[in-house]
């Protein structure tokens, strides 16, 4: 029996490989939580989007809604009730500032298995098309592991600039969201989000969910168990922050960072 989502949706989720929009955080909470953004900015001096992975352990409160019943119900009837959280990042857009995610796919770098992640994108400030919002090929996480070229475009917010090699002009949906709003998405779903070109900034946390049977292909690494029971012991506990924001925490950060983008680990199509 789900415990929040209808039998329609779990099945569409199956199908098209997402959801949205699901209503998850209040607005207040989306607001608070962009100003430790600017916070950790100024106390740091750098953005946390520069962090592309484990961003919300910078952060108490975003390590809170890691753990918040109003995305993890949702979760939990997409991937079952014993869940770990794998990583995050802060999607950063600024007004105008040309910035864009090109079509990839999640998988093709985690180096999981097998492949049941969802990704939960938790708008902070409203994001539609025009802003950029995320888009996605309905239906393409059941298809194949695409090759993805290495770019490392500047203006490409992925860590190593990932593209699909044979995507022309596909099908798409727009998940366009409201402050305080999220999706769902799988990690082999085809997606992506053109630049903002508004006089506003497009901000939100994504936040990669994962049953706790899901094992690392390229060695050990850390998450968080946010619901459930961990009987398989497959990773090992990320650290907790403490306070507003935890300076000590980001070199931890930096380190499941960087074997993110580190040239030994290769993408899953050319393994």
């Amino acid at each position: 029996m789900p415990k929040v989502l209808t039998e329609d949706q779990i099945q569409f989720y199956r199908d098209k490989g997402y959801l949205a929009p699901l209503d998850g955080i209040d607005p207040a909470t989306a607001a608070a939580m962009l100003e430790d953004l600017d916070a950790f900015a100024a106390a740091q001096g750098m953005s946390a989007g520069a962090l592309n992975m484990k961003g919300h352990l910078c952060f108490r409160r975003s390590y809170d809604i890691t753990f918040d019943d109003r995305i993890l119900d949702v979760v939990e009837d997409l991937i079952g009730p014993n869940i770990l959280a794998f990583a995050s990042r802060f999607w950063m857009k600024k007004s105008r500032d040309g910035t864009y995610v090109s079509w990839h796919q999640d998988s093709a770098y985690f180096g999981l298995d097998p492949h049941e992640l969802v990704t939960v994108w938790l708008a902070l400030i409203d994001a539609t098309p025009e802003m950029g919002c995320m888009k996605v090929i309905p239906g393409s996480h059941r298809g194949k592991a695409y090759s993805h070229d290495e770019t490392f475009h500047e203006k490409n917010l992925l860590a190593r600039g990932q593209a699909i090699r044979e995507i022309d002009d596909p099908d798409f949906d727009y998940m366009a969201l409201k402050a305080g709003q999220f999706s769902c998405h799988h990690e082999r779903i085809v997606h992506g989000s053109d630049a903002n070109d508004t006089d506003g900034d497009r901000i939100g946390l994504g936040i990669f969910f994962i049953p706790t049977h899901v094992k690392s292909t390229i060695g050990r690494r850390t998450a968080c168990l946010v619901r459930g029971v961990d009987e398989y012991g497959y990773w090992d506990a990320d650290p907790e922050p403490r306070g507003r924001f935890d300076n000590d925490i980001v070199d931890h950060i930096r380190t499941a960072s960087q074997r993110y983008v580190d040239p030994q680990y290769v993408q899953e199509a050319e393994a």
